[in-house]
C-alpha cells in the first residue's frame, strides 16, 4: 500500500456529524490532539499512554491469571480443548462451557441432562494440565444452570432463578434466589464474587454482593451505562465506556485507566476487560476482535487522521432498541483490525441515531444538515435506512474506481461486483467486502439447463401446478410486484443520460403479469420448509441464498438430484438472480478526506470475514482462493466448517456452474425506494380493474421522465 504523507486533522470529537449533539465547527491543525508536553515529551493525558495489539487466540478466551491467557475450543462434537497463550495445555472428552480459576486449579463445567433433571459436573485440573477430581451436582426442579466462579474455597453457580454456592467438595452451602434468568456473576479484583444484574446491553445495570452468611445479596450500587467487568489490584471492578477504559470502586466511583481519543483509539464493539498484569489489558467481545492494550511511550503514538463512518440503523431495529455494536458487528470487526495495524489513519464509528435517542427520520435530517452545513462524515454504511441513490444523484458519493486505477496492487477486474455495481448506480459508488446472491432454484428435470423464465413460463406452469402445489412459496402480490418491479426499474432508467423507458409492451407484460399471478400466502395448512420439497415435486422452485462459494453445491446434494438456477421470472426469461451486497459503503465527497478512505475499504477488501457461510469475497483473489480449497476438502476429517455440511470435495462441475452463475449475473438488489413508490402507487389503480396496463405504462412513463430527470441534473 502506497504511504501518503498525513497531516492530523484536529476535530473535536463531540462535533455533531449531523446527529451528535451540538455543532461545532470543524478544524484541521498540525498540531496532535496526542496529549503531549512539547518540550519535554511528558504525557500529559488524564488516562495512560497505551497502544493496541491485536491477538490470534483460538477458541473463547475464559480468564487471565499471572498474565496468560486461558482459553477454550470444540474443535469436534465431544472433545474439549484448553489453551494457554494460544498452545494447548490439555484436552478431555466432554463439552465444557465454562472455565473458572481457583487457587487449586482450573475447574470445568459441564452441563448434562437426564430426562427433567440437569446435573452439573465439575472437573479439576492443576495449571500444568493434570486432572485432579471431579464431582456431579444434582440440580433441583425448574433450576436450569449456568456459569461459574471460584473464590475462598467456594464454588458460585449462577442457575436460571438462583445462585448456588457449594465447597470444593460438592457440597451445597446456600442458594439466594433471584429473577428468572437475570445477572451475571463477575470475580472482582478484590477476590470475591459479585453478582450484577444488567438492564440492557451496554445500559447499565445493579452490583450486589453476595452474602452467603446470610444467604442474600446486598446492592452494593448501580451504574448506568457501558459494561463492568472483573478488575485487578488496583480496584474490583473495570468499566468499559464508549470513552475508554476506567477502574471501577465498590462505591461505583471510576477513574481512567486509557481513554481511546488520548490515545487515538478508535475502539468499537468492546464488552470484555481482562486485566494481564504489567499495566496490560485484554480486551474483547461477542463482535470484536479480540486486542491488548499495552503501556507505551508517547513518543510511540502517532499523529493519524480521523476517519468517521456513519451507520443509521433501520427504524425497526431502533424500535427493537437493538444495539449498533450487534448490528453492525462485521464492520465494527473490521474498523477494529484495521486500526491496530495502520499507521496513517483511524475509523471510528459514528451511531446517526445517537443510541436510538434519534429516529431514522430525525437523524437523516440531521445528517443532510450537517452535509449542507459542511460537516458530513467521511464514509456511510448505505443500507437500511440510508439508500444510496439520493447520494448518487446529488453527486455527494465518490466514483471508486480512480482509486481502484490508482491501487498498485488491486484493479477494478479484481472486484467481482464492480460491473453489477455499475450498472445499478452509474458508477462504482459503494464498495462491499462480501456479497450473496438472490436467485431461485429448479429441477433440471423441468427447467433443463435454463438460466433463467419468463413471466409466460411462470403463468403457464403455475396454471399446470395443483393447487395443493406451489410455484413460489409464501408468494403475495406485493412481494411478486416488488420484485418484478424493482428489477424493471434497473433497466429502465439511464441515470447517466436522465431517460427513462416505462411505455413500451416489455413493462406492460410485467403489469400484468402482476396481476395475473396467482398468490400462496403462507399459512398453519401450507406452511412447509426443506429443499428436500422440491425434489418431491411438492415445490417447483425454491428460493436460495447462496453465500458462500459451496452453498450451491450444498443445495444440490440435498435435493438429491440436478438443480438450475432460473432466479426471478423476467420479461425475457434471461437471469434474474441478483447480488446482495453486505455493508456497502460510499466516500462522501465532501468528507475531510475522501482520499484516504481507500485505505480503509482496501483493508476491508482484503481482510472479510471469510467464514465460507457468511458471504463470498468481493475480492476475487479471495474468492477464487476458497474455490481452490473447496477442490480439496477432506472427506475423511472429522470435523467440516465448510457450508451446510459439504464433507467432500466440490466437483469440476459444481465450480463451474457457479462461476457461471457469477458471469450470467447483471445487478443488485439495490434500487431506488422513491422511483418503486412512483410506480407503485400508479400501479394500484390498474390491480383494482380501474386502467388498462397500456394506460397505467404510459401514466408512469409520463411521472417517471420527470423525476429521472430531475433527479439527474
Amino acid at each position: 500500500m502506497k504511504r501518503v504523507l498525513c497531516v492530523f486533522l484536529l476535530l473535536a470529537l463531540g462535533i455533531s456529524l449531523c446527529a451528535c449533539g451540538a455543532k461545532e465547527e470543524q478544524q484541521t491543525s498540525d498540531q496532535s490532539l496526542v496529549p503531549v508536553d512539547l518540550s519535554t515529551g511528558a504525557w500529559l493525558g488524564q488516562g495512560g499512554c497505551y497502544r493496541i495489539e491485536p491477538l490470534e487466540l483460538p477458541g473463547d478466551v475464559q480468564f487471565c491469571r499471572e498474565g496468560q491467557i486461558y482459553s477454550m475450543d470444540h474443535p469436534s462434537v465431544g472433545k474439549t480443548i484448553v489453551y494457554r497463550d494460544g498452545e494447548e495445555l490439555f484436552s478431555c472428552e466432554g463439552m465444557a462451557y465454562c472455565l473458572s480459576k481457583g487457587e487449586e486449579g482450573i475447574w470445568l463445567q459441564e452441563d448434562e441432562r437426564d430426562g427433567d433433571t440437569w446435573f452439573f459436573n465439575m472437573k479439576l485440573y492443576s495449571y500444568d494440565g493434570e486432572p485432579q477430581k471431579q464431582f456431579r451436582l444434582e440440580m433441583p426442579q425448574d433450576c436450569y444452570p449456568g456459569r461459574i466462579e471460584n473464590s475462598n474455597g467456594h464454588i458460585y453457580l449462577n442457575c436460571s432463578n438462583a445462585i448456588r454456592v457449594y465447597d470444593l467438595e460438592g457440597e451445597l452451602i446456600c442458594s439466594i434466589p433471584h429473577g428468572e434468568w437475570e445477572g451475571e456473576l463477575i470475580l472482582g479484583g478484590d477476590g470475591e464474587v459479585y453478582f450484577f444484574e444488567e438492564q440492557d446491553s451496554g445500559s447499565g445495570g445493579t452490583i450486589s454482593a453476595i452474602d452467603t452468611d446470610q444467604c442474600m445479596l446486598t446492592e452494593q450500587f448501580v451504574y448506568d451505562r457501558g459494561f463492568v467487568c472483573g478488575g485487578d489490584a488496583e480496584s474490583p471492578f473495570l468499566q468499559i465506556l464508549p470513552e475508554g477504559l476506567f477502574h471501577m470502586e465498590l462505591d461505583g466511583e471510576t477513574r481512567p485507566i486509557v481513554l481511546w481519543d488520548e490515545c487515538l483509539l478508535s475502539v468499537s464493539g468492546m464488552q470484555e476487560a481482562k486485566a494481564l498484569g504489567d499495566g496490560r489489558f485484554l480486551l474483547g467481545g461477542a463482535f470484536a476482535q479480540a486486542m491488548q492494550l499495552v503501556p507505551c511511550e508517547p513518543s510511540d503514538i502517532k499523529p493519524k487522521i480521523l476517519l468517521t463512518l456513519a451507520v443509521l440503523p433501520t427504524q425497526d431495529a431502533l424500535d427493537r432498541e437493538l444495539d449498533p455494536t450487534t448490528y453492525y458487528s462485521d464492520v465494527i470487526q473490521s474498523i477494529t483490525a484495521f486500526n491496530a495495524v495502520n499507521p496513517d489513519c483511524y475509523v471510528k464509528l459514528l451511531d446517526l441515531s445517537e443510541g436510538g435517542s434519534l429516529t431514522a427520520e430525525q437523524a437523516l435530517t440531521r445528517l443532510n444538515t450537517g452535509i449542507i452545513s459542511g460537516s458530513a462524515p467521511d464514509m456511510l454504511v448505505l443500507n437500511g435506512s440510508l439508500s444510496p441513490f439520493p447520494f448518487i444523484r446529488q453527486g455527494l458519493l465518490r466514483d471508486l474506481t480512480q482509486d481502484l486505477e490508482a491501487d498498485p496492487d488491486l484493479g477494478v477486474e479484481d472486484i467481482v461486483l464492480a460491473d453489477a455495481i455499475r450498472n445499478d448506480c452509474g458508477g462504482l459508488y459503494v464498495m462491499t467486502n462480501r456479497f450473496s446472491i438472490e436467485t431461485r432454484l429448479g429441477l433440471c428435470s423441468r427447467f433443463g439447463d435454463a438460466w433463467g423464465w419468463s413471466f409466460d413460463d411462470y403463468l403457464r406452469i403455475d396454471a399446470e401446478t395443483p393447487e395443493d402445489h406451489m410455484v413460489i412459496y409464501n408468494l403475495t402480490q406485493d412481494y411478486f410486484l416488488r420484485m418484478s418491479v424493482t428489477r424493471y426499474l434497473r433497466q429502465a432508467i439511464d441515470w447517466k443520460n436522465g431517460t427513462c423507458d416505462f411505455n413500451n409492451p416489455q413493462f406492460v407484460q410485467t403489469l400484468e403479469a402482476c396481476r395475473d399471478m396467482r398468490p400462496t400466502p403462507e399459512d398453519p395448512e401450507n406452511m412447509i420448509f426443506g429443499m428436500n420439497l422440491m425434489g418431491d415435486g411438492v415445490l417447483v422452485t425454491e428460493m436460495a441464498m447462496i453465500d458462500g462459494v459451496t452453498a450451491l453445491a450444498s443445495e444440490s446434494r440435498h435435493v438429491g438430484q440436478p438443480i438450475c438456477i432460473i432466479g426471478w421470472p423476467t420479461t425475457d426469461g434471461s437471469c434474474g438472480s441478483d447480488f446482495g451486497l453486505f455493508y456497502p459503503i460510499g466516500v462522501m465527497k465532501n468528507g475531510a478526506h475522501p482520499e484516504l478512505c481507500w485505505h480503509f475499504l482496501k483493508y476491508w477488501l482484503l481482510h472479510p470475514n471469510t467464514d465460507p457461510h457468511r458471504g463470498i469475497p468481493n475480492d476475487r483473489p479471495l474468492m477464487e482462493k476458497l474455490i481452490d480449497e473447496a477442490r480439496h476438502i477432506d472427506p475423511n476429517q472429522e470435523w467440516s466448517d465448510w457450508y451446510d455440511g459439504l464433507r467432500s470435495p466440490m466437483t469440476e462441475a459444481e465450480i463451474t456452474q457457479f462461476q457461471e452463475l457469477l458471469r450470467r449475473m447483471e445487478h443488485t438488489t439495490m434500487y431506488d425506494e422513491t422511483a418503486f413508490e412512483i410506480v407503485s402507487t400508479e400501479i394500484a389503480p390498474f390491480l383494482a380493474g380501474q386502467r388498462s396496463a397500456e394506460e397505467t405504462a404510459g401514466i408512469i412513463q409520463s411521472r417517471m421522465s420527470i423525476y429521472v430527470s430531475e433527479q439527474s441534473k
